[in-house]
């Protein structure tokens, strides 16, 4: 049973990104991390030709090589800093290219009237979300991530994380570092063995 943790922070130390390692360890269960600030992921153009080509992307970049680390998880850590009121631009990029994966024929259909959507590979699969913000803006963040793992993904939230933490460092703030080994212990549990 893996883990995938998506750290959508340019900076590697973040509160958000500080928080999906923080998840992803108090799961007891195995983990990768990966940090799209050190990755070159561009925008989804909108073409289709994932759609047409059996999920194969054509942009070539950095996303290609987590399409196969997305399919072989059990599991996902979304972290997402709060920027000008919502998720960050590297999330938003990574959330748009996963469309891709709809169209291997991997997992259930998203609705079976509606072929031309695809299918759905983490359908059920235990998530986490969880977004930091300094001051305001932390809802719409939450709302977004919830929007894209359940409704578009199809995933099962075990839990979701929308701190304001000011100027702090999370590692000094107790009582937010408890919600994440709550988080991380529900999706542990959701992983059961």
């Amino acid at each position: 049973m893996k883990i995938l943790g998506i750290c959508g922070s340019y900076r590697e130390q973040s509160n958000t990104n500080k928080l999906v390692k923080r998840i992803a360890e108090a799961s007891g269960k195995p983990f990768e991390l990966v940090y799209l600030g050190k990755l070159d992921i561009r925008p989804c153009t909108g073409c289709g030709m994932c759609m047409m080509q059996e999920g194969q992307c054509p942009i070539q970049d950095d996303m290609q090589q987590l399409y196969d680390k997305l399919l072989g998880a059990d599991a996902l850590i979304f972290g997402a800093p709060t920027y000008f009121m919502d998720i960050s631009g590297a999330m938003k990029c990574f959330i748009d290219r996963c469309m891709a994966l709809f169209y291997r024929e991997v997992g259930p259909p998203y609705h079976p009237d509606m072929p031309w959507l695809g299918n759905r590979p983490h359908a059920g699969k235990p998530a986490v979300t969880v977004t930091t913000v300094a001051g305001a803006g932390h809802e719409r963040s939450k709302e977004t991530l919830k929007v894209a793992v359940d409704d578009c993904m199809k995933m099962k939230l075990v839990a979701e994380l929308a701190e304001v933490v000011g100027m702090n460092d999370v590692d000094d703030m107790p009582e937010v570092l408890k919600r994440a080994d709550e988080a991380g212990k529900k999706l542990g549990q959701a992983l059961g063995g």
